[in-house]
C-alpha cells in the first residue's frame, strides 16, 4: 500500500459523509445481532476498544457503457449504463444509480494498488458484465454496447481495528455511506470473482 500524503484523487462520492468521530455509532450499527445482545457492548465501549483506525482508498474501474437495442423499424434505443469492477478481486456488477465522483486533494491515507489492468478490465470484466447483467432483461435480440469511457476511481473506507474480550475483529466502513464492506473485503483476498 502506498501512504499519501496530499494527493489529488478521482473518489466515488466525497469521502467526507463519515468522520472519525462517527465511527464508533457506525460500527456498533454494523456488528451482529448476537454482538448487540451483549449489554455490555455499546458505542461507547467500541470507541475505547478501537486499536487502530486508517483511512483506505480502494481501486475500482468504472466503465460508462451505452446499451443500443435495435427495434426495426423504429430508431434503436440507447440507455446509458454504469459498470464497477473492484480493480483487487474482480468483483464486478452494475450501479443501480450514478454514484457523484469528484476529484478530491486527499491529505492522509492509504492507496490500495489495482490488480487489474485498464486493457483486462476492458476486453474481460466488462464484456462480463455485459453477457451476464445487462443481457439477461434482453429476452430476444440481444443489444449492441458501445464502451464510452473507462477509468480508475477510489472508494473512500475506514479501516478500523476493534480488540476487546467481547469483540475482536477488523471492520471496512465505506466513508460515504457508513455501510459495512465486509463481503467486499472477504474477496479481496481470494480469486473467486477472477476471469
Amino acid at each position: 500500500m502506498e501512504t499519501l500524503k496530499n494527493k489529488s484523487l478521482r473518489l466515488i462520492g466525497t469521502g467526507g459523509g463519515i468522520t472519525e468521530a462517527d465511527l464508533p455509532k457506525t460500527i456498533y450499527k454494523n456488528v451482529g445481532v448476537q454482538q448487540k445482545m451483549n449489554r455490555s457492548i455499546d458505542a461507547d465501549y467500541i470507541k475505547k476498544h478501537m486499536t487502530s483506525v486508517k483511512r483506505v482508498y480502494h481501486p475500482m474501474w468504472i466503465a460508462k457503457l451505452l446499451v443500443i437495442a435495435d427495434r426495426k423499424p423504429f430508431p434503436p434505443r440507447k440507455k446509458p449504463n454504469m459498470a464497477f469492477v473492484d480493480a483487487v478481486s474482480g468483483y464486478r456488477g452494475l450501479f443501480s444509480s450514478v454514484p457523484p465522483m469528484n476529484e478530491i486533494e486527499v491529505e492522509s491515507g492509504e492507496v490500495v494498488p489495482a490488480q487489474l489492468t485498464k486493457q483486462q478490465v476492458e476486453d474481460i470484466y466488462v464484456v462480463d458484465v455485459q453477457q451476464k447483467q445487462i443481457n439477461r432483461s434482453y429476452v430476444l435480440k440481444k443489444p449492441r454496447y458501445h464502451l464510452e469511457d473507462l477509468f480508475l476511481t477510489y472508494l473512500p473506507l475506514w479501516k478500523v481495528s476493534v480488540d476487546s474480550g467481547y469483540l475482536t475483529k477488523e471492520f471496512f466502513i465505506n466513508a460515504n455511506t457508513g455501510d459495512s464492506e465486509e463481503y467486499m473485503s472477504k474477496l479481496w483476498g481470494g480469486a473467486e470473482w477472477r476471469l
